[in-house]
């Protein structure tokens, strides 16, 4: 039966909260299951489908230490996706997320999509890769394809790979402790955040809308990891201070990484609607019930 929006990767941090704000707004989604290097998984769940958008957000990341396996793993998935989209729903449009980490160094200016990517990481230059062939007529042909350059993330369902999801952990650890200390990498940097919430909204937006290519999903704001952290500790329940850690300091940390949203806001009439005051106050409240329920696991 025809379906509105097909997921991959649907089970992750960001394609949870795309099942459920559809859900919220009425649309019936599916989601893909099995291999997606395998072209068959991809092909029969398009044709079992026949979708009108198609929402890729199955990739390879996790794999840092096997850059050059990673990516070919992204380029086979995606390559997949968008062969069973051309032809069987040539009419369907498909969006693959990239990410802030293709503009490198970053900018004290808001970031446009036709300024430079100049990637410092293999896992932002994976991600201009996959966003060449994404938007190349010869290998996308007919399918509209919309590429997304998605800045930093933050909200509830995050690992705690996440930085503000890290500090929210300990948090939750110091509070049940009566205090303590959280530690944190760099916070004289500036970071552009929606809330994932916000994330999944655009995503719908975009392949609502008649909109390809590549579109920043951003907020426009640059938000220094100071005050971040500062929000975040005066919702503790407790005395907690906050520690430097050398090690946590990341080899390319850019100063300034902020999006412009102007094409984002023109296409799909999107703006954020969770404040960043929201995003850690839900960050926070679902660390402490995880820690809360891990105690009496241990306990039991």
């Amino acid at each position: 039966m025809p379906v509105d929006v097909l997921l991959t990767g649907a089970t992750g941090f960001v394609g949870r909260h795309v099942v459920a704000r559809a859900a919220a707004r009425g649309l019936q989604t599916a989601r893909v299951e099995g291999d997606l290097r395998d072209p068959g998984v991809a092909r029969n769940a398009v044709a079992a489908t026949r979708p009108k958008a198609v929402i890729h957000l199955a990739s390879a990341r996790h794999r840092t230490d096997q850059p050059w396996i990673a990516l070919t793993d992204d380029l086979l998935m995606t390559g997949n996706m968008i062969a069973a989209v051309r032809d069987l729903v040539p009419g369907a449009v498909m969006l693959v997320p990239g990410s802030a980490a293709q503009y490198g160094d970053g900018a004290s200016r808001r970031l446009h999509e036709d300024d430079p990517t100049t990637a410092l990481t293999p896992y932002g230059e994976a991600k201009c890769v996959l966003e060449r062939a994404c938007v190349s007529s010869p290998l996308v042909g007919q399918v509209r394809t919309i590429f997304t350059r998605s800045f930093n993330h933050v909200g509830p369902g995050q690992g705690a790979d996440a930085p503000i999801a890290a500090w929210a952990r300990q948090l939750a650890e110091a509070e049940a402790a009566g205090g303590g200390v959280v530690k944190t990498g760099r916070l004289d940097v500036r970071r552009d955040f929606l809330d994932v919430r916000d994330v999944a909204d655009a995503y719908l937006d975009l392949v609502l809308s008649d909109g390809e290519g590549i579109v920043n999903v951003c907020s426009g704001d640059a938000v220094l990891l100071t005050d971040v952290s500062e929000l975040l500790l005066r919702l503790a329940a407790v005395p907690v201070s906050l520690e430097c850690d050398p090690a946590l300091h990341r080899a390319v940390d850019p100063p300034v990484v902020v999006g412009d949203p102007t094409r984002l806001k023109h296409l799909a009439g999107f703006r954020p609607r969770i404040p960043l005051e929201q995003s850690l106050a839900d960050v926070l409240e679902e660390h402490r019930a995880q820690f809360v329920a891990e105690r009496v696991v241990g306990r039991g």
